[in-house]
């Protein structure tokens, strides 16, 4: 059993799974938060002292974690969190500006004033979180309004094709929507789409969505190019 640490969220300890199962589930959410930032070396000592367990559960999760992607071997030995690359934003970026966008173009058709409804408190909410500075609920409200979208297209095969991103999607949202900066800008591109999207203009709502995502991934590139010139 994990022992009962202050940093481990509540809602990840579930006791009647097994622990490896428990451990990997919370390590695998530390990275998707951004708790344990890209590029971060990871010790099996010390999570295992941060989490409250032995070390054995540790390396089984990282091991696991390597297969999915989220987590490296080091060349010197050990894990880190593997970094995101600038292929990785321009690929998703681009397949999830022609998914989303073709979305919108298919949602638009069927909207309804309850949808409408929905998207409205979406972004009021929105706004109160960032007035709040509550980056967690930021990321949670942008994901709702996204799948929002996903949904009211109607097309199980997008959805699946979309969600086949949702690991990568979340954790650009978190590094996203960690700077004001660009959590406003997030907001007034919602406001955009649902301006559209009410008054029917379809062509305007799938421009708008498109250039939503397009401008996501080139703020995540400026900050890796940014990176990169720190560290040289």
């Amino acid at each position: 059993m994990i022992a009962e640490k202050a940093s481990v969220p509540a809602q990840v300890r579930i006791e009647r799974r097994p622990l490896g199962e428990q451990v990997f589930g919370l390590v695998r959410r530390m990275i998707s938060e951004g708790e344990l930032k890209p590029g971060e070396r990871l010790v099996e000592e010390h999570l295992a002292r941060r989490i409250g367990t032995s070390r054995t559960p540790i390396r089984e999760a990282l091991h696991r974690l390597v297969q999915e992607g989220l987590v490296e071997r080091r060349n010197r030995g050990g894990y880190k969190v593997r970094p995101i690359s600038a292929q990785e934003v321009e690929e998703v970026t681009g397949v999830r500006a022609a998914l989303e966008s073709y979305a919108v173009e298919l949602g638009a058709r069927r909207i309804t004033r309850n949808t409408l409804a929905e998207l409205e408190r979406n972004v009021a909410e929105f706004e109160k979180a960032l007035i709040a500075d509550d980056r967690k609920r930021l990321v949670e409200l942008n994901t709702q309004f996204h799948a929002m979208l996903y949904k009211l297209a109607g097309s199980q095969l997008l959805i699946r094709l979309i969600n086949d991103l949702a690991e990568n999607l979340h954790r650009f949202r978190v590094a996203l929507l960690s700077d004001p900066k660009a959590a406003i800008r997030s907001l007034e591109d919602h406001r955009e789409m649902l301006a559209a999207l009410k008054r029917g203009d379809q062509d305007q709502a799938v421009k708008a969505c498109r250039a939503h995502v397009l401008t996501g991934g080139s703020w995540i590139l400026d900050q890796l190019k940014q990176q990169d010139t720190e560290e040289t």
